[in-house]
């Protein structure tokens, strides 16, 4: 084997690390419920959309190809 042999299964080492790190369940953080945040806390604009016909309309146009 040659250096570059040597190279190519360092290679291959650490990519297979990476792999196993990267998909180790005990790394993941679990979120518990007192993490979470309750609807209650949400701000007032939270998922609310500005209701615009104009703007409306042309998303349908953009989308349809009629611009």
């Amino acid at each position: 084997m040659n250096w570059v042999d040597y190279l190519v299964l360092a290679a291959t080492i650490l990519a297979f690390l990476a792999v196993v790190a990267a998909h180790n369940p005990h790394n993941a953080r679990a979120q518990d419920t007192a993490a979470l945040i309750s609807s209650s806390q949400w701000p007032d604009h939270a998922g609310r959309a500005p209701v615009d016909p104009a703007l409306i309309g042309a998303r349908i146009k953009l989308a349809t190809g009629q611009l």
